[in-house]
């Protein structure tokens, strides 16, 4: 609610699965929306333990944690799939002032 919509950029789309328990997963298409705003966080808590701004290191240390399983660090599988996908790229973008040149709302990447 703190940043209006046409503030937003839409990235692109992905359709991804995530297994959970054995019995149940995720199986979803996601939009990919950005912005770059000063936002208060209100997650729900049944869904997100945890928020953080962080740098690109401080984001690579945090995967790397994740990784080797450290400090019981967990991300969704979404993010990951993400991060490992498109976001560095799109980082890179952003600061140099080119986003709009990564939008791909065409496509739906398939991503498992």
């Amino acid at each position: 609610e703190d940043v209006p919509v046409d503030q937003f950029t839409p990235l692109g789309r992905i359709l991804y699965k995530a297994p959970s328990d054995g019995k149940w997963g995720e199986h979803e298409l996601d939009y990919l929306l950005f912005t770059v705003s000063d936002v208060n966080m209100k997650p729900n808590p049944d869904e997100v333990a945890d928020v953080k701004y962080v740098n690109r290191e401080q984001l690579k240390e945090l995967l790397r944690k994740a990784d080797a399983g450290e400090e019981g660090l967990k991300l969704s599988p979404w993010f990951r799939l993400v991060v490992d996908n498109f976001l560095f790229k799109w980082w890179d973008h952003l600061e140099k002032g080119t986003l709009e040149e990564v939008t791909d709302m065409k496509t739906i990447h398939k991503l498992t």
